[in-house]
């Protein structure tokens, strides 16, 4: 790394690149509810920002111009996507990585990157930190290419935690298994039906997109939290599409059952005939026709107290009504993007 440490600036801020998309609005609400002074990056401004934040846009992701709008900041959360297409990750995951990641070690300035868990494939049992990589996917091989990108730049010191998620469920998911829109449609359409991706008895771990945006910035600001170079976020009470349906259902207060409307792996296969969405989920269906859990025993044991969000918690944030006390759920955030 060259240049001092800009983390050792009192009162920087800190960037948030990738701040337009689904986690990284939430992220610039999460640094303003705690006072921290934000720079939101991108190639775009977000639609909206907290007061006090400062916009700063760029023409394109590459280390020089990323170098620019960080300077002055004290830290980074990368919050960045692609397209859901695996081409388009498979060329342009890896380098977007590296273009954050050496302006970050330009600046002396520690990164917190946000990742899913396509990188552990189809794993036998809860995944954690140490499951082996064995990607199953084209769309898991790239987040792999960008996990040694990173794994290069922390042998050469820089100070990166990758923070890898679950399925983003909650305000402002859009690009996931389950988009938020459908499932608060699901709590007050007047015939609701939940559409579930996959075996809807198999068992899925989910990541409230709220904790995710208030996990980063804790990871981003307590040293205690970077003592790897991974770490799961904090992750809802495993699920069943029958349970979460169940959820929904006492949400609305009216006795009925919201139905399910599976959408399984033959059904998937034959849409992507005509559809690319659908070409681009039929590598992923392992991950929702048989059980997958992701663990976040580590972030707990570390300092995480918040008790884990159950479907009935996920149903009241979806109904608009408030979770159970001392959860770490924002109703703000329900408001603004429900």
């Amino acid at each position: 790394m060259s240049g001092d440490p800009a983390s050792d600036v009192p009162g920087a801020p800190t960037a948030v690149v990738g701040a337009s998309g689904q986690v990284g609005s939430l992220v610039l609400d999460e640094l303003a509810r705690g006072g921290l002074p934000a720079v939101a990056v991108g190639r775009s401004a977000p639609p909206a920002v907290p007061p006090g934040t400062t916009v700063r846009t760029l023409p394109r992701y590459d280390r020089a111009a990323l170098r620019t709008a960080l300077t002055g900041c004290g830290a980074v959360v990368a919050t960045l996507g692609l397209p859901y297409a695996a081409r388009t990750w498979t060329a342009g995951w890896a380098p977007l990585v590296d273009a954050v990641a050496g302006a970050c070690a330009d600046l002396g300035l520690p990164l917190t990157l946000l990742d899913n868990v396509y990188v552990y494939g189809a794993a036998a049992g809860a995944l954690t930190e140490t499951t082996p990589l064995a990607p199953c996917s084209r769309k898991g091989a790239a987040r792999l290419a960008g996990w040694r990108v990173l794994e290069r730049h922390a042998d050469a010191g820089l100070d990166v935690v990758v923070c890898r998620a679950a399925d983003f469920l909650g305000p402002g998911a859009t690009t996931t298994v389950l988009p938020w829109d459908a499932v608060v449609a699901a709590t007050r359409a007047a015939r609701p039906a939940l559409p579930w991706l996959g075996d809807p008895d198999a068992v899925h771990t989910f990541a409230a997109t709220p904790e995710v945006a208030a996990a980063l910035v804790r990871v981003a600001h307590e040293p205690a939290l970077r003592a790897g170079r991974v770490l799961h976020l904090p992750v809802v009470e495993p699920v069943t599409g029958r349970t979460l349906a169940a959820a929904l259902g006492r949400a609305r207060g009216d006795g009925r059952t919201v139905p399910l409307r599976p959408l399984r792996a033959p059904v998937v296969r034959v849409a992507a005939l005509v559809s690319r969405a659908a070409r681009e989920q039929v590598e992923m269906m392992y991950q929702v026709e048989r059980d997958q859990l992701v663990g976040d025993d580590r972030i707990r044991s570390l300092g995480w107290a918040a008790p884990r969000l159950t479907a009935d918690d996920v149903a009241a944030l979806a109904a608009g009504a408030a979770p159970r006390p001392g959860t770490a759920v924002p109703r703000h955030a329900a408001d603004r993007h429900a």
